[in-house]
């Protein structure tokens, strides 16, 4: 485009789509990067205001609903879907479309003519295979699963292209939904480096820093278990917790509670733990595409990673990898660690990884597909390209 600049949707079912509390701030991040590419961002998500009445007081009656089945009904999918669609009608055009969270609604019937691709983490499918995931722990009967799967199915037919994440997510949508792998396009994850600065590392005392809010699928217990283990061989060592968990009653495990995005004073705590850190542990359960590897890599931490999902693929050999599981390879890892020169060789090559995981490299990657699917340029107008 000539002179005017490009107008991108990011849509994603949220009445704030944009906000850092949806999917560990991925929309907002693939919008921060799209800003960068010199992108007009148009925000597309379920707030009613201007909603006309028949969508708002159908999502008024869904919403009235109580039981997590409800949540994923037929009528939440359409109710949903008329409120995107009324979102989308006033936002006016659009150069391109980036619809996440497609699992929700029904695409073919938001979509409103601009170029339109997906953008996930995993399909339903892969989730509900891993007993741990999110997915599973709903608790939903079979035949409310099966007609989820047929929304995203459905969704991903509908779009221009499927972006994802990683090579493990690309594989369920070509045999899971049927997706022709030239319409799957591996675009990465992108995060927003931590502020934290490393003055007060000291690598010859090894300090192991766990981030997850969900302590179960995190894998919390087996963290703290390889830790005592650790503790007997190096007694100086550290634990430090961040998260929904409970009492830790353990020699060297200092509990920090959750610290959540949204509140800057807790963040800037966040940032000292990462600043002190000599090594990132979060072996989860499962886990399609951790942030919280990338922020931690972004900082020079060597990361102990799960195999469980498409986390092992964000920092390749960067990273050591283990099966939540095993209690044996996750002690032997962090032993590891524990060495100042393979933990800062690693912490070295993780943090090399991390700068080619930006939101801005992302987003380029979604024009492209975009662009391939309008054939014409939407990129290029704004800043120049960065790691």
């Amino acid at each position: 485009m000539t002179g005017a600049r490009p107008r991108v949707g990011v849509l994603y079912p949220a009445a704030d789509p944009l906000s850092r509390d949806n999917w560990s701030g991925s929309p907002a991040g693939i919008a921060s990067g799209l800003e960068s590419q010199g992108v007009d961002v148009v925000p597309v998500g379920t707030r009613t205001a201007g909603a006309v009445p028949r969508a708002r007081a159908a999502w008024a009656r869904v919403r009235s609903g109580t039981d997590v089945v409800g949540a994923r009904s037929a009528a939440r999918v359409a109710a949903r879907t008329a409120l995107l669609r009324d979102a989308l009608r006033r936002a006016g055009r659009l150069d391109g479309l980036v619809a996440m969270g497609t699992e929700l609604y029904a695409l073919s019937a938001v979509r409103h003519g601009a170029p339109t691709v997906t953008y996930d983490d995993a399909t339903l499918q892969q989730q509900w295979r891993n007993a741990d995931s999110d997915v599973r722990g709903l608790g939903l009967p079979a035949d409310v699963v099966t007609d989820w799967f047929g929304v995203q199915a459905a969704s991903s037919r509908a779009a221009d292209a499927c972006c994802v994440s990683t090579g493990w997510a690309a594989r369920s949508f070509v045999d899971d939904l049927g997706v022709a792998t030239e319409r799957v396009r591996v675009v990465g994850m992108g995060h927003r480096p931590r502020a934290a600065v490393a003055i007060g590392r000291d690598w010859a005392a090894p300090r192991f820093l766990f981030v997850g809010v969900d302590w179960r699928r995190k894998n919390g217990a087996a963290v703290v278990r390889a830790f005592r283990e650790v503790r007997a061989a190096h007694p100086a060592a550290r634990l430090d917790v961040v998260g929904e968990h409970g009492p830790l009653d353990e020699p060297g495990v200092v509990g920090h509670g959750l610290l959540p995005r949204s509140d800057a004073s807790a963040q800037a705590r966040l940032d000292g733990l990462f600043a002190r850190a000599t090594a990132f542990v979060l072996p989860s359960r499962y886990d399609p595409s951790p942030i919280a590897y990338l922020e931690a890599a972004s900082v020079r931490l060597p990361v102990v990673a799960t195999t469980e999902g498409g986390a092992g693929e964000l920092l390749g050999p960067a990273a050591l990898t283990v099966h939540p599981d095993d209690d044996r390879a996750l002690v032997a890892a962090m032993l590891r660690l524990t060495d100042p020169a393979t933990a800062r060789r690693l912490g070295a090559e993780a943090a090399r990884r991390a700068a080619d995981a930006s939101w801005h490299a992302v987003a380029g990657r979604l024009l492209a597909a975009l662009e391939e699917s309008g054939r014409r340029p939407l990129a290029g107008t704004g800043s120049a390209p960065r790691a």
